[in-house]
């Protein structure tokens, strides 16, 4: 059967962040079945690669779903592929919401029934029977700044018992909201936002929590949400100087029980919170997920200042929870635990708007997923400080070719290494081509490409990676792509739409796999890399590829439930390293590559077979005519192919490239349109 080839932190960009192999983030696509082969040979299902799961808001706005259940990754975007401020709400198990801040602007229309996301919820079985409890009216009034009467949103809580009572999103009109509830312990948490004259555009939030509400037993219990109480800037002290663009919040409450709900906030800043004291009844916690903020237009990078170019920067911060909202809510930054991330962000030449997406998400087991995004010019030269996680969070980074907007195509890049590595500072290129189908090389725990477990196989590859070998890419669209496996020269596998597949009840005797996969990524704005052909061959021996054993923090589709160790594969890999500028652009009358022929490998568990040769040839009129490079060994598995670009400018040629290693092993590889000759 057919078990995910992917498995995603998010982005997803996807953000976005976590992405598929054959497209934009995602953690598993549905199996299909392959079509009838051949008399006698069995078929094996294999993964397609989908987009992330996408509901439209009433107001337009789209959340992107990366992944599944609770833990699942979500991003908000505007119908201009903007990251727009937004809740994620979770009442309880069974209902979980997304809901844009633009929907407070007109509390009157708001329906919550609308903005409730499916498959983020958990799959609880109904109790059999449901009790019942007298209700009792409780009213909140919202009050702004004026003391007028204001129009918000507000999220209650059942503290004695969460799953007591279901209570949506409850809208502020007219300053009042009126709610049937049982007596008992309540906490609200309410959101003003202040919109420009368009009314399009969030300028301010303000939150005010009442984190201890009695509903009586009698009568009409009535709460205050007072904005003016909201008066606390929740602000960063970075070294460099800031513009706060982005805050991730989580409020929690822990009822009787030991239920958890809450929600997470995001705003696009400045933020302003009330403080509270310690919960009474339950438990409550404030955590301030991320604090961004990036330069002040003019701000100039400090690796630039030499040169006086105005490369931007961004600072994105976490912090520890606290049981209450301190009346002081500026965070202090230690620079020196920062990690620092250079990053280049090339781009297609394609992409004549000349804007990227500069992804941030933030997940863990206990709050789900978060996606951030920023626009960001392309080619760009971007540094990243990040403080360190904490309590099981974790931080990932990914970068888009362009915004998300609804009707444009993109690619987007990731990594499943964490953004925050301690305190180093480290490079990284974003985008760099050929951009390429390959099994890669990872320090991160990370999945599988092409592992074996008994009698099960995975072989599959990412569907893009660029000049970084732990690159993950994928599309924001279901791109044309075709796989084709053999077995000892039989094939057993053909199939559109998949990047590889798990298969079942394999023969454990030494063969030969073969697996050959095509994609087509034509279409606007991408005009480099747009076509691949890519065919591996890979000698299989269980009791050989044993002592290549898939560390224990790595995951592995073919191990289904057994309890063995998977057998890493000794699939090629080759990484491309192009000399062309940030658009992927060639200059003077010499092309170069420096092209590594290594082997998938995760941590130092991998094939270490030397590479017994390599081939570069280049094609100037669309594979009609090929011409061969000049290939020299450069190092251990490593060579320099040199050929002329004898080609006008603006023409994009073809590579073809093959490589073999000692074991037997062979890749060949075609790329369409591999770069530009400038």
């Amino acid at each position: 059967m057919l078990a995910r080839i992917r498995r995603v932190p998010i982005l997803a960009a996807a953000m976005a962040l976590g992405l598929t192999a054959a497209s934009a983030a995602t953690a598993g696509g549905a199996a299909a079945t392959a079509p009838p082969p051949a008399s006698g040979t069995p078929a094996f299902p294999a993964h397609m690669a989908t987009a992330p799961q996408i509901s439209i808001l009433p107001n337009g706005d789209r959340v992107l779903v990366t992944g599944s259940g609770p833990a699942a990754t979500v991003m908000v975007l505007d119908p201009n592929g903007r990251t727009t401020p937004a809740v994620r709400y979770v009442p309880d198990a069974q209902h979980v919401y997304v809901i844009p801040d633009s929907a407070m602007a007109a509390p009157a229309q708001f329906v919550a029934s609308q903005y409730e996301i499916p498959g983020l919820e958990v799959a609880v079985a109904a109790p059999s029977a449901i009790p019942h409890y007298p209700l009792y009216i409780l009213q909140i009034n919202g009050v702004d700044s004026d003391g007028a009467g204001a129009s918000g949103l507000t999220f209650l809580n059942n503290v004695d018992d969460a799953h007591r009572v279901f209570i949506p999103p409850m809208p502020l009109t007219n300053g009042v909201a009126r709610i049937a509830v049982p007596a008992g312990h309540y906490s609200a948490t309410t959101f003003y936002s202040t919109f420009d004259a368009t009314g399009d555009n969030i300028t301010s939030q303000h939150i005010v929590v009442n984190t201890d509400i009695t509903v009586a037993d009698t009568g009409v219990t009535t709460v205050t949400a007072d904005e003016r109480l909201a008066t606390v800037p929740v602000l960063a002290d970075t070294p460099r100087p800031t513009v706060n663009d982005s805050d991730l919040m989580m409020f929690t409450r822990t009822d009787l029980t030991g239920r958890v709900t809450g929600l997470m906030a995001n705003s696009s800043g400045p933020t302003y919170v009330s403080p509270t004291a310690p919960a009474q009844v339950g438990g409550f916690t404030y955590q301030l997920l991320d604090w961004g903020g990036s330069s002040p237009a003019g701000s100039t990078d400090h690796r630039s200042t030499d040169h006086g170019s105005t490369d931007p920067y961004r600072y994105d911060l976490m912090y520890p929870p606290a049981d209450h909202i301190d009346a002081n809510q500026t965070y202090p930054v230690e620079a020196s635990k920062l990690a620092t991330i250079h990053n280049t962000v090339d781009t297609d030449p394609g992409n004549t708007g000349h804007q990227g997406f500069y992804m941030i998400s933030f997940s863990g087991p206990a709050i789900g997923g978060f996606g951030l995004g920023h626009v960001i010019t392309t080619p760009e030269h971007l540094t990243s400080y990040y403080s360190a996680p904490l309590d099981g969070v974790s931080i990932s980074a990914a970068v888009a070719m362009e915004p998300p907007s609804r009707a444009s195509q993109y690619m987007i890049f990731m990594t499943d290494a964490p953004a925050y590595a301690g305190p180093t500072v480290t490079w990284r290129t974003w985008g760099h081509g050929p951009l390429t189908p390959q099994v890669g090389r990872y320090q991160a725990a990370t999945w599988c490409r092409a592992c074996a477990d008994g009698g099960t196989v995975v072989l599959g590859v990412n569907g893009n990676q660029d000049s970084n070998p732990d690159t993950d890419g994928g599309f924001s669209y279901q791109n044309v792509s075709h796989v084709t496996v053999y077995r000892d020269g039989t094939q057993i596998l053909s199939q559109d739409g998949y990047t590889g597949a798990v298969l079942n009840d394999q023969s454990q005797q030494p063969g030969t796999y073969r697996l050959v996969y095509d994609e087509d990524l034509t279409g606007p704005p991408i005009t480099q890399s747009t076509v691949t052909h890519t065919d591996i061959t890979v000698p299989y021996d269980p009791t050989a590829d044993a002592k290549w054993t898939l560390p224990a923090d790595n995951s592995c589709d073919a191990q289904g439930s057994s309890t063995t160790a998977c057998s890493v594969l000794p699939v090629l890999d080759l990484n491309y390293q192009l000399a062309s500028d940030d658009t992927n652009t060639t200059h003077g009358p010499m092309a170069s590559l420096l092209l590594t022929v290594g082997h998938q490998s995760y941590g130092a568990t991998g094939s270490q077979a030397a590479a017994t040769g390599a081939t570069v040839s280049v094609s100037f009129d669309k594979g009609a005519t090929w011409t061969a490079a000049s290939v020299v060994p450069a190092g251990q598995n490593q060579f320099v192919a040199l050929w002329k670009n004898g080609a006008a400018k603006g023409v994009t040629p073809w590579l073809k490239v093959t490589a073999t290693d000692a074991l037997g092993g062979s890749i060949s590889q075609t790329v369409d349109n591999a770069y530009t000759v400038g």
